[in-house]
């Protein structure tokens, strides 16, 4: 396969794992049947067991996704989580101090542009984001953790590195597994202010963690980075959001 057709293979099938995603939570009356639906099957309150139902959604069909791409590269996974050079962890800690503050300086223009922007309430109010918040608080991280560990997995390493594999140019493929990642973020929001965070984050994400990819041919420096994002921003902008610190999470259903 050339890399541009596996370029066309990866959009059309991320764009139908999330298509397939966001079903259950497109609709109100939908949330609503399928949470009470769970609950009477499982002992569970109803935002628990379609926090749970969800998350098991987005796994299934993730593993799905994985493994139709996986299947057109010639890339293995065993290679790609050997342990990198003792060297890499200097460029791991830069990393994170830069991409915190990309993050930063990005909030603070929307800020700027807006001084009455909500943006913890804003990204409180994600619907797969109010689904982790209805977890017990220790899932609230391994939650985020698990995804970023399948979105790294999948678009850093069989993306990034398929394509590199299958002939693409480091920029080329660089620029197009971050881009195809932070559309991937955005289509699972429904606001302007939440597209711009998680669009300008994710973006920042995927440039961030392909170049740590790039530099070592291993996933682990860009998985830690992105696990210990997704954990750490999911929870701040859970305890920042109104109302946070009195109720626990609820999933709007």
């Amino acid at each position: 396969m050339s890399a541009p057709a596996f370029a066309a293979l990866a959009t059309a099938v991320v764009a139908g794992w999330l298509a397939l995603y966001r079903l259950p939570f497109d609709d109100p009356a939908r949330r609503r049947r399928t949470a009470l639906w769970l609950a009477g099957r499982t002992g569970l309150r109803p935002e628990t067991a379609f926090a749970v139902f969800g998350t098991a959604v987005y796994l299934v069909l993730g593993t799905a996704a994985l493994a139709a791409l996986l299947a057109a590269t010639p890339l293995a996974l065993r290679p790609l989580f050997a342990a990198p050079s003792p060297g890499m962890l200097l460029a791991l800690l830069l990393a994170v101090f830069g991409t915190s503050s990309a993050n930063i300086l990005c909030v603070s223009l929307l800020y700027r542009a807006d001084p009455r922007v909500d943006v913890p309430g804003e990204i409180a109010r994600i619907q797969w984001i109010a689904s982790i918040l209805a977890l017990p608080r220790q899932a609230r991280w391994i939650v985020p953790a698990l995804a970023a560990l399948f979105e790294e997995v999948l678009f850093r390493g069989v993306v990034l590195l398929g394509l590199g594999a299958l002939g693409a140019g480091p920029l080329a493929a660089l620029l197009f597994s971050s881009c195809l990642f932070a559309a991937g973020q955005v289509a699972l929001v429904s606001t302007r202010v939440q597209a711009y965070v998680l669009g300008t984050s994710s973006l920042t994400l995927g440039v961030v963690g392909g170049l740590l990819t790039t530099a070592t041919g291993v996933l682990l420096p860009a998985l830690v980075l992105h696990m210990s994002f997704a954990g750490f921003y999911t929870n701040l902008s859970a305890a920042s959001a109104p109302g946070a610190r009195t109720a626990p999470g609820r999933l709007s259903l």
